[in-house]
């Protein structure tokens, strides 16, 4: 039965009983009333009002309760596999070159350490972080971390690059470490961010995306145009070279030199924050009509009480002698 159904049903019993109660009133009429036979004139308003304001809460009580069974059914079941977001970071010397953010005046391990502090603004839920870093090789610095202090602390200034054996940037071979490190992990709980500028020997071939990882977003740091020497060769963002990457791994690869990586792109990590309400949702409207009319149906029988005839029967008057009826 609907709520609509429900007030309907109880509408027409509550206007029945109110004709029956009308018929057994008019037989004492003069009783009740006095002379006049009759109550005040408001009183004739109060049966509809009365039987609207049952009815009102039978719709109340039935959205009420339709609204706990909606809930209680389509209440999603808890996860038993919390997501990984895991952050691959680029440690190579040509990281340290200035080149990067929208004035180009930060280094680029600065840009990368403002990319990730935005994405962790805006993930949430049941998240386990980690850090991988890498060089010649990658290493594991923090995994299956809950607290995300973890990750920032990682990466305001945390010298994990000294761990690194020394060399050129190998970014082939240390994306293959990356995905040997994940690939055992449940089947598409990875989310992997990989930071770098591609500055690397040439790449090696990629290893197929594992049924671990779900999505795989290449970041680019640094200036895509302009290149800074360094070691003896021009370092700059590689497009093509990142390209590649994301490919390979069925990726995505976004500049995020001068923008912030879109919100879009973090997909379900994102937390969403519910718009603020303007005006009364149906359960509000359900309460209100309830405790509306649980306070007119209380206070009705007060009212024809005190004010529902001009009949009124006093006490005996001990100074008078007699008793007086108005």
């Amino acid at each position: 039965m609907t709520p609509f159904e429900a007030a309907l049903l109880v509408l027409t019993l509550s206007a029945m009983a109110e004709w029956l109660h009308g018929r057994r009133v008019r037989k004492v009429a003069r009783l009740a009333f006095g002379p006049d036979n009759r109550p005040r004139a408001w009183v004739a308003f109060v049966p509809y009002l009365r039987c609207l304001a049952f009815a009102a809460f039978a719709w109340g009580l039935a959205v009420m309760f339709e609204l706990h069974q909606a809930a209680k059914e389509g209440k999603p079941q808890e996860s038993k596999q919390s997501v990984h977001l895991i952050f691959v970071s680029d440690l190579s010397p040509s990281m340290y070159l200035k080149d990067a953010g929208p004035e180009g005046k930060m280094t680029r391990q600065e840009r990368m350490r403002e990319e990730v502090e935005a994405v962790l603004m805006r993930v949430g839920g049941d998240v386990r972080f980690g850090v991988i870093g890498f060089y010649s090789d990658a290493k594991s610095v923090v995994m299956d971390a809950r607290d995300p202090e973890l990750v920032r602390n990682v990466f305001n200034g945390l010298p994990i690059q000294y761990i690194m054996k020394s060399g050129d940037t190998d970014l082939g071979t240390a994306v293959n470490s990356a995905v040997k490190i994940v690939q055992d992990m449940p089947e598409d709980s990875v989310r992997l961010l990989i930071f770098t500028d591609g500055d690397t020997i040439p790449l090696q071939p990629i290893l197929p995306r594992p049924k671990s990882v779900k999505e795989v977003l290449v970041l680019g740091i640094g200036n895509p145009r302009k290149g800074t020497f360094i070691a003896g060769h021009q370092s700059r963002q590689d497009a093509e070279v990142l390209s590649t990457v994301a490919r390979s791994l069925k990726g995505s690869y976004y500049d995020v030199n001068e923008k912030h990586l879109p919100t879009a792109a973090l997909g379900d990590l994102v937390v969403r924050t519910a718009l603020p309400k303007t005006g009364l949702d149906l359960a509000q409207f359900a309460l209100l009509a309830m405790v509306a009319s649980a306070v007119f149906l209380a206070g009705v029988p007060v009212a024809l009480q005190y004010f529902g005839a001009r009949w009124k029967v006093v006490h005996p008057d001990a100074d008078a002698g007699e008793g007086a009826v108005l």
